[in-house]
């Protein structure tokens, strides 16, 4: 990652300070400004679906297979330039398309009905030669796919650089870290979203590896998926077909009746969504009233209540939940999908789902983007809340720097006692632990003052926010 190359250096070589950590906020942000505007963009998604690509995919594949056969002697090389020459979506309108199918009811053969037209006798002759309908469209759905993973990547690549940028901005805002529900110990905000950041270049991992077998899934293997009708050099064409595509050497085994790839395709996509639901909640919690450390970004005639004026309800967090719901259960019509009758069988219908639970991945990775980019933090509030708990919430550091004298299951005994007994009678766990002999013989007014002051992040803390926001992981 770009972002990895130009800061991972600078970290190994440098000691962690504040000055260190401005200057990456600022030639991360930096590096962010100069990308072009809208790189995750809705229309270049969606026009992946859109009925006139879909034509020129199904046209390309027929284009490469021809010149594939044409390359080992299955068909005249004038033919296959004559079908080269005319995979056109123009030469097919949609409305003939259409009116067509209605009538012969079969899509691929209603397509070659319209295209043969412009197609001169001899590519009209050798157009589709031994091919069958199933290849020609898991072909196209496969670098339907592929496109769409690149997409998603330029999303994930944007969603990660944003992470980076505000965990070097707030490595030093302190928060409190919340574990089963109650306050546990300070963290920064920092912290927090380097684990988000770890989170989606998994995701990122994950996307390259599902992409290789994407890649590896053109398929040209007959009506029963071995070979028959294709010839006699059909396994080397469909090795060149796949390169014709600019797609990897194919699979040699059938895979039309399994559909694990699209299948693991599809639960990736869920996965995603379950990690952008968790953060759309955590956020969607941490605005609330009571709690009150981050704000989403909504343009003054956004419209919280028609009753209460002063309302300011989020918006995206409810949508990244809601999605976290509904793509998962997408995911489950193609993991069924897995399940087919004998060699092959056109039960499912995926093609639908296959479009919706793609749009709406990328609908919700801009959305994600979107509330990043525009999320506010509180650091005051976020103090404040550290200091609900009067101090006491420090414990472990007390328990720490006690356990150098005493060792470590006698200090935490002492501690635990000191809060037992004096965590309702002393206004802070300070003056509490002033009061007891058995810390103060230890530990002087100033030690103890420096053990409880949540501002004091941790040296290996930061290294670590700035090592996973460099991807120096």
């Amino acid at each position: 990652m770009m972002i990895s190359r130009l800061c991972n250096s600078a970290i190994a070589r440098t000691t962690v300070n504040s000055l260190f950590a401005h200057v990456a906020v600022l030639l991360l942000g930096f590096i962010l400004f100069l990308q072009p505007a809208h790189a995750c963009s809705e229309k270049s998604l969606d026009a992946i679906f859109s009925p006139e690509r879909s034509t020129q995919r199904l046209l390309d594949i027929e284009a490469a297979m021809a010149r594939a056969q044409a390359k080992h002697g299955v068909i005249p090389k004038s033919a296959a330039d004559e079908i080269t020459r005319k995979a056109r979506a123009d030469l097919v309108p949609q409305s003939e398309l259409r009116a067509e199918r209605d009538i012969v009811r079969h899509r691929m053969v209603a397509l070659l009905n319209i295209w043969r037209k412009s197609l001169n006798e001899e590519g009209g002759r050798y157009v589709h030669f031994g091919a069958t309908t199933v290849d020609i469209y898991d072909t196209a759905t496969m670098l339907q796919i592929d496109q769409v993973l690149a997409e998603l990547n330029i999303c994930l690549t944007e969603t990660i650089g944003t992470m980076a940028v505000m965990a070097l901005e707030h490595r030093d805002t302190v928060m409190i870290g919340r574990t089963i529900g109650q306050h546990a110990q300070p963290i920064s905000f920092g912290k927090k979203v380097s684990v988000w950041i770890g989170e989606f270049r998994r995701h990122q991992d994950r996307l390259g590896e599902i992409r290789q077998r994407v890649r590896r899934s053109a398929i040209l293997k007959g009506a029963v998926g071995n070979y028959s009708g294709l010839g006699n050099k059909a396994i080397a064409v469909e090795k060149s077909f796949a390169a014709e595509l600019g797609f990897d050497e194919p699979y040699l085994s059938d895979w039309h009746g399994t559909r694990d790839v699209i299948a693991e395709y599809a639960l990736f996509l869920g996965l995603m969504s379950k990690s952008r639901a968790r953060m759309g909640q955590e956020i969607f919690l941490l605005q609330s009233t009571d709690i009150a450390e981050v704000r989403e970004s909504l343009p003054a005639s956004a419209v919280g209540s028609s009753s209460m004026p002063h309302k300011q309800n989020p918006i995206a967090p409810e949508a990244l939940v809601q999605s976290g719901r509904v793509i998962p259960r997408l995911a489950e019509i193609l993991q069924d999908d897995v399940i087919n009758l004998f060699e092959r069988d056109n039960i499912s219908r995926q093609s639908p789902v296959i479009t919706e639970i793609s749009i709406a991945t990328g609908s919700m990775m801009r959305t994600l983007n979107k509330l990043l980019e525009g999320l506010s933090v509180n650091a005051t509030n976020m103090r404040s809340n550290i200091d609900r708990t009067n101090g006491f919430v420090m414990s472990q550091k007390i328990v720490f720097a006690l356990a150098a004298h005493v060792g470590k299951t006698k200090a935490e005994a002492i501690v635990k006692d000191i809060i037992y007994h004096h965590r309702t009678g002393f206004r802070s766990f300070a003056e509490a632990l002033r009061a007891d002999h058995r810390i103060s013989d230890i530990l002087s007014r100033s030690q103890i003052e420096q053990l409880l002051d949540p501002a004091k992040i941790d040296l290996e803390s930061q290294r670590q926010i700035e090592r996973i926001a460099a991807g120096a992981e």
